[in-house]
């Protein structure tokens, strides 16, 4: 496009003879010299023998052979001076201004129309006074050589230089918007955010060069001060993307001139003389030249490692180039050839390109990545299959196996009878129940709670039931037995304590006696007198130390009692909410069923609890004995 642009134009410039060179027959008069001296145009001042500060006054006469029918024009390109243009005498425009508010508006191209009336056939004079106070200036009229002509044609070539640095900028914007979003969207990487700041703040030094942007009355110091504050931050990004694209460790040094360059940038967004802004650059130009040995030795670690590497490499080696080129041509002719753009949109190109191969390549990885972990998830998922199906059926022996152990209590003796639930948590449980009939026909029980449930609470229990069979048929006294119990249970017991409640029937002499190791208190209950209590007396825990105090309690039996023995499990169910079964629930269940059987007393209790708990959060265990 910009080749095609440049081919019509210089096609249109040929075949049309409105526009005139000015190179030659120039003058300059300097304030307080008498006579004019010639002058070449499209070389500084200063390159021609005048030193700074310079004040004077261009002139050329310029023959008009036939008054145009249009306006004319005069194109001077950038001057570093602040000037004002006459034509035949009078002003046709002004660019900065004067002592003693002298601003040179040196980024401003001079275009300036010079109306037909002012146009006479023969002979016409232009003037060109100037003043240029800046020792970093080139001063005076250098970039090119002026040019006068159409109005139409001289605008139709500062569309031209628009249009290129719009395509410029363009491709810039459009780099940093395709990495931006791409960064929004994905979050993958910094390498394709850094990219396209360099993009953004690229495309904030170049905006002052546009022609048109002079037009819409912002403020000249804006404009430079946005110039200078870009052009120092850009290399920075340029930095961290290569740093990022090959996750490398920052040194200290690149670390330094980062932090240089945005210090001298951001002193660039305050008020200052053009002298010292080019002074800035030229520290610029040296932290440039720091910034481009640490970026070869970054790519020279990485090259030929990956293929964005090769790329990058050479986009680097191609806006180094231009770069370089850029600022010989600067330093020595003041004439800035904006090359070094073209040598940054290549490697931006080169960037964006980096960054496709490093995303193609790790979803590749990505690829291999998922199917080896789904091949090895389903090898694992056959593996967990088998160890479960063989824990499933070990778990379904051991609650065989427990079922043996813990005898199911419904059946009746003399005037007893008693029945009971066994509801776990997992298909084996800690809880633990038994009885025994002694010869004499009394009868005791017991009912433990290990802490904690599965397998090891269901191992404790098993252990519970081998000392039971061998305490049991020797010893009727609850406490003597709790205490027994719990030494043998010491030295296997280290976490899971166990909690307990032993009691012993003597149907003969109607008595009860039962102890308590911090189990729930069994509740007592009266048929006849519908009455509820907790049986009094606790103790400590089982398990825990050698040396414990166990009490027995005891009392009378009599026709129409009951005793409701159970596991925590069911005050601690809870439901969806958190809420607690609680002690309250179970104590409205037992008033509300003190005319049924056990049996039936015991699957209302049962149903209760299913209905209110989201899931059992203990095993639940009780047994009811009825007294006639």
């Amino acid at each position: 496009m910009k080749l095609f642009l440049l081919f019509a134009f210089l096609s249109f410039a040929s075949l049309n003879a409105e526009v005139v060179s000015l190179e030659s027959g120039w003058t300059f008069q300097q304030e307080g010299e008498t006579e004019s001296r010639p002058i070449l145009v499209g070389v500084s001042l200063v390159d021609q023998g005048y030193q700074v500060p310079i004040r004077g006054k261009y002139r050329l006469k310029i023959p008009v052979s036939v008054l145009p029918e249009s306006s004319q024009a005069i194109y001077m390109d950038r001057v570093h001076s602040a000037d004002q243009t006459f034509w035949n005498g009078s002003v046709i425009g002004s660019t900065g201004s004067f002592t003693p508010e002298y601003y040179a508006y040196w980024h401003k191209v001079r275009y300036y129309e010079i109306p037909i009336s002012l146009l006479k056939q023969g002979e016409n004079e232009l003037v060109v006074d100037v003043e240029c106070r800046e020792t970093q200036f080139r001063c005076g009229l250098f970039r090119s050589v002026p040019i006068f002509g159409s109005q139409d044609q001289i605008k139709d070539k500062m569309i031209f230089e628009d249009v290129n640095q719009i395509l410029i900028a363009a491709l810039f914007f459009g780099i940093f918007l395709q990495q931006a979003i791409g960064y929004a969207l994905n979050r993958s990487s910094k390498s394709g955010l850094y990219l396209a700041g360099t993009a953004v703040f690229f495309v904030g030094w170049r905006l002052p060069v546009l022609n048109k942007i002079h037009f819409l009355m912002i403020h000249p110091e804006i404009l430079v001060r946005l110039l200078f504050f870009c052009q120092f931050l850009f290399p920075v990004f340029i930095m961290l993307f290569v740093h990022t694209l090959f996750d490398r460790r920052i040194t200290k040094l690149a670390v330094i001139t980062f932090f240089l360059d945005i210090v001298l940038g951001f002193i660039q967004l305050f008020s200052m003389d053009p002298d010292s802004r080019f002074y800035l650059v030229y520290l610029w130009y040296i932290l440039l030249a720091i910034k481009v040995p640490i970026l070869v030795q970054l790519l020279a670690k990485n090259y030929k490692k990956t293929a964005e590497a090769i790329v990058v490499s050479l986009g680097a080696l191609v806006a180094t180039f231009f770069g370089i080129a850029d600022v010989i041509t600067d330093v020595v002719t003041g004439k800035n050839s904006y090359l070094t753009q073209y040598g940054i949109l290549t490697f931006l190109f080169a960037g964006v390109f980096a960054i496709a191969l490093q995303s193609a390549r790790t979803r590749r990885e990505l690829r291999n990545l998922n199917e080896s972990l789904e091949m090895l998830v389903t090898l694992r998922t056959q593996e967990l299959h088998k160890q479960f199906k063989l824990l499933h059926d070990d778990l379904v022996i051991a609650a065989g196996l427990q079922s043996k152990l813990i005898p199911p209590m419904e059946f009746r003796h003399h005037s007893l009878s008693v029945a009971s639930v066994f509801m776990p948590m997992e298909k084996i449980g800690g809880d633990y129940f038994d009885y025994y009939i002694h010869e004499d026909g009394s009868i005791s029980f017991l009912l433990c709670d290990v802490l904690g449930h599965g397998i090891a609470a269901a191992l404790i229990a098993s252990m519970l039931k081998v000392n039971f069979l061998e305490i049991a048929p020797k010893e009727k006294d609850p406490a003597t037995f709790l205490l027994e119990l719990n030494l043998k249970m010491l030295p296997v017991v280290e976490k899971n304590y166990i909690t307990a409640v032993a009691c012993h029937f003597d149907l003969k002499k109607s008595i009860i006696k039962y102890s308590v190791m911090g189990h729930p208190s069994p509740f007592f209950m009266n048929v006849v007198s519908n009455s509820l209590a907790p049986l009094p007396g606790r103790g400590p825990i089982m398990g825990w130390k050698k040396d414990i105090l166990v009490e027995t309690f005891s009392r009378d039996l009599k026709s129409g009692d009951r005793f409701f023995f159970y596991t925590d499990g069911i005050t601690e169910s809870q439901n969806k909410s958190r809420e607690l079964y609680g002690e309250s629930r179970l104590k409205e269940q037992l008033v509300g069923g003190l005319n049924l059987s056990i049996s039936e007393l015991n699957e209302k209790i049962k149903n209760d609890i299913r209905k209110f708990a989201f899931r059992l959060s203990d095993d639940v265990t009780y047994f009811t004995i009825d007294i006639k």
